[in-house]
């Protein structure tokens, strides 16, 4: 908890989530043409924007319900069941309150400074950070690249501590809802979310479980109606 109340992640947990995030959403490198030429990178995702799109989804369980609802109604989920189940898992119990970590409402949406979490993963060297454009006053976008010995960790932290395992398996429904879109693309579908627009800036976005749960119950309702 910071001194305003709202609660906020220690260094070592956003690192561990922000690993999750690039194991789990980031595009795979298969050739120099990524960048990837010499440290053995194996994933990227390309630009902060996107990378705090991503952040902001794993930390806000109720907007990550919610955009899968969106695509349940609109016909965009692969798996219409697997959405609505992991939609009703997001919004059990006291999970949205437990698991939530809220981002501030910047200039250009949820944001929140990343560099210690990920200064912790680049001094063990897990991940590499490289600057698109010509820094240091033409920088177009930052990248973010998961090396081998990241995606080695993040297996043995899915393996032999369970007690993280909510990162990784949210992380999962993350990459399902957001697919390789860019950063300003995901940004502009939270964007639709009233709260998530209407927020102060430099405030901290407020949640919106309660109004989620009810669209859930409603959406299975007619489901059950349609012998969906």
């Amino acid at each position: 908890m910071t001194e305003s109340g709202v609660r906020r992640a220690s260094r070592p947990q956003d690192a561990v989530r922000l690993l999750f995030v690039l194991d789990r959403c980031g595009a795979l490198c298969e050739s120099t043409t990524d960048g990837a030429i010499s440290q053995g990178e194996v994933a990227v995702v390309r630009g902060q924007k996107r990378l705090q799109a991503l952040d902001f989804w794993l930390r806000n369980p109720d907007y990550l319900a919610d955009e899968l609802l969106t695509q349940v109604e609109n016909g965009d989920a692969d798996d219409a069941e697997w959405a609505l189940a992991q939609a009703h898992m997001l919004l059990e119990g006291d999970e949205p309150d437990v698991s939530r970590y809220p981002m501030l409402r910047w200039r250009f949406g949820a944001w929140e400074p990343l560099d210690d979490a990920l200064a912790l993963l680049l001094s063990h060297g897990l991940i590499r950070v490289e600057a698109v454009g010509e820094p240091p006053a033409k920088v177009e976008r930052w990248d973010y690249y998961l090396l081998a010995a990241g995606r080695e960790l993040a297996l043995e932290l899915r393996a032999d501590a369970p007690d993280l395992a909510w990162y990784d398996e949210r992380a999962v429904v993350v990459v399902a809802v957001a697919g390789q879109r860019s950063g300003s693309q995901l940004k502009e579908i939270q964007y639709r979310q009233a709260e998530y627009e209407r927020t102060v800036w430099k405030d901290s976005i407020s949640g919106i479980t309660d109004r989620v749960r009810e669209r859930l119950e409603q959406i299975t309702a007619q489901r059950v109606g349609a012998g969906a």
